[in-house]
């Protein structure tokens, strides 16, 4: 099962490493192929794929990013409410990728990447497509973290956040846009907390529309518990003290993320005496607004923005409590981060926060907006008989809801259904192995077949009239073989047509006399990596006569066969490729030696869905008639790329195409086709 996952940055903010995790969490598991695309990549980590590619493309892709952003921020009151007007975007639709996914799975889209007419035109590929809702956005006029503002529930329109507000307001005409796009667009949406699931439900754009709470995840082995008194040394923190964590960017300014009623807490702290400004000490990492930091009642250290996961899991352990004061957060990151790390919260009863912190088991939740209430949390935590115990129950709370192997089998199970995987994707395979006089080698590739762990199987040999005793040996296994045409033909294509004309599977497969199947687990391996494509590939091993291993081929398979694949030689042989039989065509017999290249590629002109297995599947005796008539083969080949890729193009194809073929040959000593 093949899932790719599109948001539009390489793990910046919540919804970027949450994607990231799931990614992680999911490749684990042995059923899926996961991977993670992005609008716009600031890493190097090169199992994250871009869109983008190159000085000049990223330059473009920044420069969409910065003009949403300024469009947005000109049609916005001067508040710290993120709003998106979406003017910019990308069409996917024709990306491999994307074709090739059983599962699209989207994120945070926003910022230049797909805006409503993009999410509509995914809905064409006719894929299932998953969306986790990070935070508000998909099912409002703009803003992404609503507050009390409750026209979400209508259409929108009248909206607060923006200059000019009206009935027709660019909120509404956003809303309807999306209503416009959500009409054709088929998706199963996931919240990742109860209250993103009722919000969702509250809102009129979607709330008919499947929904599953499924929390995200995390990596439970990196956020871990570390011995305090180590944790503190190694950040050269006071060993006796109360130690509060805090993460955000401080500013009195800041809505969202609370830090009025966090100075408020902690003023009321110390003016109850609980404790006294000597005794605590609050640390804060992230962003250091340094025009806008306030003066907090307490001493405070500013650890700035700390992007190393191993080093926050030891900030997270040298802290006695988390505090976040934030008004409204889906399931945040950071809250679930501390508690893997065994660290209490004390947080404000709001969003998805309450999935995670249960009030006063492993951390405090304070009445919304109450700079009491969160202050009594604090103390709640500060005098807390059994600090061991509330630590080992913050950690417990994790392992058991929101671990890797938890997160990744819920997604699983949905994509599952939705898939209607329910039912094995068994298909029949129709194997074809065309011989004439071949006494030596038939019996290797019978054995290859009728040994396979996949049971449907339809084989299919078609002799061309042998007289070395090939027939002989192929009558030892006739309760294997399902048909068995023996009569003589004009060529190894008309001997294909033949095969191709009596075959009934759903796939077909030709593996010619010298060849195998590559193990007995092959064909079982290459329908379960992914349901229902047009094509499935792999790599192919190579043999020479005294059945010695070659290596690999010198064309490698790609990570994304498409017909340009093929347009610096073969990329993948014809032993390697499973074509669903629906679109294959018969072999053109005007072409001797290489009507197998035409034949694949006009059934990658067809396809839309196409597999890389990514494992070997074939192993290939060299040495047969291409070889043998070398000069003729190559003119053919000639002509057939040149009817698919155009004539000039070809010929400058062929001078990459030497150039390549004389330095693996300066390098290897051999061609190895």
């Amino acid at each position: 099962m093949k899932i790719v996952h599109l948001n539009t940055y390489d793990g910046n903010g919540g919804a970027g490493r949450a994607c990231l995790r799931l990614n992680k969490a999911l490749n684990e598991q042995q059923e899926v192929s996961s991977e993670v695309w992005v609008g716009f990549k600031f890493g190097r980590d090169p199992d994250i794929q871009a869109f983008r590619h190159g000085s000049m493309a990223k330059a473009f892709a920044a420069f969409g990013i910065l003009l949403e952003r300024f469009v947005s921020s000109a049609y916005t009151k001067k508040l710290k409410i993120p709003f998106s007007i979406p003017i910019w975007g990308t069409d996917l639709t024709t990306h491999p990728a994307l074709l090739n996914a059983d599962v699209i799975h989207l994120h945070w889209v926003n910022h230049a990447f797909l805006r409503p007419k993009d999410l509509e035109r995914l809905g064409k590929l006719n894929k299932p497509i998953v969306w986790t809702f990070h935070d508000s956005n998909a099912f409002t006029g703009g803003c992404h973290v609503r507050y009390s503002c409750d026209h979400f529930e209508n259409e929108c329109g009248n909206c607060p956040i923006l200059k000019t507000s009206a009935t027709n307001d660019q909120s509404h005409k956003i809303w309807k846009a999306k209503e416009k796009a959500y009409s054709t667009l088929n998706f199963a949406i996931i919240a990742p907390s109860l209250w993103m699931q009722a919000s969702v439900k509250r809102s009129k754009l979607l709330q008919s529309r499947q929904i599953q709470v499924i929390p995200n995840t995390l990596e439970t082995e990196v956020f871990k518990a570390y011995d305090k008194a180590h944790a503190r040394k190694h950040l050269n923190l006071p060993s006796g003290k109360f130690i509060m964590l805090s993460g955000f960017m401080p500013s009195r300014k800041d809505l969202h993320k609370g830090t009025p009623y966090l100075l408020e807490a902690l003023e009321i702290l110390i003016k109850n005496k609980t404790c006294g400004p000597e005794d605590v000490e609050l640390i804060v990492f992230g962003n250091r607004d340094e025009k806008n930091v306030p003066a907090f009642p307490v001493n405070t250290t500013f650890l700035g923005t700390i992007s190393n996961d191993d080093k926050l899991a030891i900030c997270y352990s040298a802290a006695d409590v988390f505090l976040t004061p934030s008004l409204e957060d889906n399931l945040p990151n950071t809250v679930m981060e501390s508690l893997s790390c065994g660290t209490p919260v004390v947080a404000f009863t709001t969003g998805g926060i309450p999935d995670m912190v249960k009030h006063q088991l492993n951390g405090y939740l304070a009445e919304y907006k109450s700079s009491e209430d969160f202050a009594k949390g604090i103390e709640w935590v500060y005098q807390h008989h059994n600090k061991e115990s509330l630590n080992e129950r913050a950690r417990l709370t994790v392992e058991e809801n929101f671990s890797e192997g938890v997160i990744a089998k819920s997604h699983l199970k949905l994509y599952k259904q939705i898939l209607g995987l329910d039912i094995p994707f068994k298909p029949i395979l129709s194997v074809i192995t065309v011989v004439y006089n071949n006494v030596r080698d038939i019996e290797r590739t019978i054995l290859s077949v009728i040994s396979q762990s996949y049971s449907n199987i339809e084989y299919i040999i078609v002799d061309g009239g042998s007289t070395d005793g090939t027939i002989n040996i192929i009558n030892r296994y006739r309760d294997k073989i399902t048909t068995f045409i023996s009569e003589s033909d004009n060529g190894i294509y008309d001997a294909m047509n033949k095969g191709l004309s009596v075959a009934t599977g759903d796939y077909v497969l030709f593996m010619n006399s010298g060849d195998e199947l590559y193990d007995v687990n092959t064909v079982e391996e290459v329908f379960s990596s992914s349901p229902n494509a047009d094509i499935y590939y792999g790599e192919t091993e190579m043999f020479d006569e005294s059945w010695t291993s070659l290596g690999q081929r010198r064309h490698q398979t790609p990570n994304y066969l498409t017909l340009k694949s093929f347009k610096y030689g073969m990329s993948v042989s014809h032993q390697a490729i499973y074509i669903k039989r629906s679109i294959a065509s018969r072999y053109d017999t005007s072409y001797q030696l290489s009507s197998d290249i035409d034949w694949i590629l006009n059934a990658l002109s067809k396809a839309k869905k196409v597999i890389n297995t990514k494992r070997y599947v074939a192993k290939y005796l060299v040495g047969g008639m291409s070889k043998k008539k070398h000069r003729q083969s190559l003119l053919e080949r000639f002509h057939i790329f040149s009817r698919y890729y155009g004539l000039f193009p070809n010929l400058l194809n062929h001078l990459v195409i030497a150039k390549n073929l004389l330095v693996y040959f300066v390098k290897n000593k051999r061609t190895n086709d």
